[in-house]
């Protein structure tokens, strides 16, 4: 048995924007441009109009897409079914400074009964491909991926300001290779390439705009002590109880860094209860017997848990 076990869960973190409180529903406008100048002149050689249309659909459905699966699962249930609307599309054309004006905000968010205006300013999309050789023979193709890279610049809107509550842009980049050493490999279309590349900005900026769920990590003291091993045989069954009153004993032995082991451990399973305030106790209690890296790291992790968690508490609200 190792001297370690980690045990995974999910943690919910803030949203990067925090919106007031009247907020009950969202609208996303789209103004981004409809114009050949958002590619590469590369990339945009021998495309029609009808082409960019099809790429430009497919762009913002799968834009919206992503932002509204990440937007659905949130907590916070007012923003689940936020209005689209596709309007205003020739006020950004080359015109980056161009935004709405209060009135205007005002006239979309009583039109629509909205509160807020989300507002896709721009997109751009660029394309490239990439060759790698082997080093004995320059004809011969090791690796060839494709990069697919895109920039959207996005507004938050509320009608009581004459300026933009938030504005912010997201860069995404997705390589597909086709060619790994040697090897043919396959791949998506290049539609297929831009659906995925688009889909994934819209669910990062969901993520800017709404709490989300995450993966997070804790390393528990399993071995070097007969009392963390029993533990350690409760905590692979899920009998965490049992396990607790292990280390509450241990907690009382003479030995230090199995004392500061213990509170440790405890800690971790006051964080996985949610319980934060007894989780940081504990750790206190651990730094007094030993300052162990594993401990003084989590107690920084464990700290900005505290913070985030105030503030979805204000944002779930």
């Amino acid at each position: 048995m190792g001297i370690y076990s980690v045990v995974e869960f999910e943690v919910l973190e803030p949203a990067t924007v925090s919106f007031p409180d009247h907020v009950s529903q969202l609208l996303v406008l789209n103004r981004a441009p409809l114009t050949f100048d958002v590619f590469k002149e590369e990339d945009r050689e021998g495309m029609e109009e009808k082409h960019l249309n099809i790429i430009d659909t497919l762009i913002i459905n799968n834009t919206f897409r992503g932002m509204k699966e990440v937007l659905r699962d949130s907590p916070i249930e007012r923003f689940h079914t936020p209005i689209w609307v596709n309007d205003r599309r020739s006020d950004t054309a080359l015109l980056d400074d161009l935004i709405l004006t209060k009135r205007e905000v005002e006239s979309i968010c009583a039109r629509y009964k909205a509160n807020a205006v989300i507002s896709l300013e721009y997109y751009s999309l660029d394309i490239n491909d990439q060759y790698v050789y082997y080093s004995d023979a320059t004809s011969m193709v090791q690796h060839h991926y494709y990069e697919v890279s895109n920039r959207l610049k996005w507004n938050i809107h509320l009608p009581e300001s004459p300026t933009p509550f938030d504005s912010y842009s997201t860069v995404d980049t997705l390589y597909f290779t086709d060619v790994q050493d040697g090897v043919s490999m396959p791949i998506p279309a290049a539609t297929g390439m831009v659906t995925e590349l688009f889909y994934t900005s819209g669910g990062n900026y969901g993520r800017y705009l709404v709490p989300v769920w995450n993966s997070a990590s804790r390393t528990i003291y399993k071995g070097r002590g007969d009392s963390l091993k029993l533990a350690a045989k409760y905590t692979d069954s899920g009998d965490w109880n049992e396990a607790f009153f292990i280390w509450r004993d241990l907690s009382q032995s003479t030995d230090s860094t199995s004392i500061s082991k213990a509170y440790y451990n405890m800690a971790v399973f006051y964080e996985l209860e949610d319980n934060l305030d007894s989780a940081s106790l504990m750790v206190d209690y651990a730094l007094k017997y030993d300052s162990l890296d594993l401990i003084s790291n989590y107690r920084y992790e464990l700290e900005t848990r505290i913070l985030n968690q105030k503030e979805v508490r204000s944002q779930v609200r």
